[in-house]
């Protein structure tokens, strides 16, 4: 029985922490109370097993103004240094990065969390490892393909473990159209010989978490710490339990307090976010001084552009109010 192994670390990813909920979480009273509480869960596990977490990127979501989640608002970030787990080790994803390009890294709301001393950056390295406790943690940031290494002989005794934020997947475990140089498996490009030297590798990126196994090689693919689409609804988040003789095992988060909109609410909600009002003021600038009201004008910009009939009720109702 696992429970009767010591665990040693708690592996996560892909937390996009963000202001405003995806369209899909909009039913949530407060989304960043409804963040807290995996959060909150994560934290408690790590004060039962007094182990740090290790996050293999992705800490912020996109910012919708500039495409990425590099350039947080203070906020943001003032609510990740408050609830973040404590003695985090991590490398960026490439929503954390300016323009996915690590070189650009110290740019970013990421490296503030390094600078407040939240998080503990793991660099990018297949010759020196950062040693945490019983583990040796090997960085491999977007851009840096995981490359071999061989165990260092006096390190021999520790769990060797490569940190990764790249997509990769299993049968099941993927969206459609998935590259076949990104899947794991005997007949894959991803072979034994890539993982000549660690015990462990856990990834980030793929939403879709799952355990694999290479050889005598541990693979670990977080996916998502909370669900933000609806095609997640039957998705259940977790994060990987480390035992002391380096096997990974997934503890399922609880999700028994998500709110959820319904997909018909998620696809009007989707319509009205994206309505080009540009080209609606345009459009009323053309009107020039004619006997069409406001009123008038929209119901005209409505019904000569594709919206939903769901869609056009809502802002109908609302013009009526």
């Amino acid at each position: 029985m696992w429970e009767e192994a010591e665990v040693i670390a708690i592996f996560l990813a892909d937390i996009h922490l963000s202001l405003t909920p995806p369209v899909w979480r909009s039913a949530e009273d407060d989304w960043l109370e409804a963040q807290s509480r995996p959060l909150g869960e994560v934290k408690e596990l790590q004060r039962k097993y007094k182990c740090p977490v290790i996050c293999a990127g992705d800490i912020f979501d996109r910012n919708k103004k500039i495409s990425d989640g590099w350039n947080a608002p203070p906020e943001l970030i003032n609510y990740a240094i408050q609830y973040l787990p404590d003695d985090m080790y991590a490398i960026p994803g490439q929503h954390d990065l300016p323009n996915h390009q690590y070189i650009d890294v110290h740019r970013s709301a990421y490296w503030t969390l390094v600078e407040a001393g939240k998080i503990i950056n793991i660099p990018p390295s297949d010759t020196n490892g950062i040693v945490v406790n019983d583990c040796v943690l090997f960085g491999f940031p977007p851009g840096h393909g995981v490359k071999s290494i061989l165990k260092i002989e006096e390190e021999r005794s520790k769990i060797i473990i490569a940190v990764v934020h790249d997509y990769v997947w299993i049968t099941g475990h993927s969206y459609p159209t998935a590259p076949e140089e990104k899947k794991l498996g005997k007949d894959s490009c991803i072979s034994n010989r890539e993982w000549l030297g660690y015990n462990v590798v856990v990834y980030g990126d793929n939403h879709k978490g799952f355990s694999h196994r290479i050889g005598s090689t541990d693979i670990f693919n977080c996916g998502t710490l909370m669900r933000r689409k609806s095609d997640e609804i039957d998705y259940k988040p977790q994060v990987g339990l480390l035992l002391e003789f380096g096997k990974v095992v997934p503890y399922q988060l609880d999700i028994s307090e998500d709110k959820c909109i319904t997909k018909a609410e998620e696809q009007v909600k989707s319509e009205i976010a994206t309505l080009n009002m540009e080209e609606f003021f345009d459009d009323l600038e053309k009107l020039g001084k004619t006997f069409l009201d406001f009123t008038d004008a929209a119901k005209e910009f409505l019904h000569s552009h594709k919206v939903s009939n769901e869609a056009k009720q809502i802002l109908f109702d609302a013009m009526e109010k």
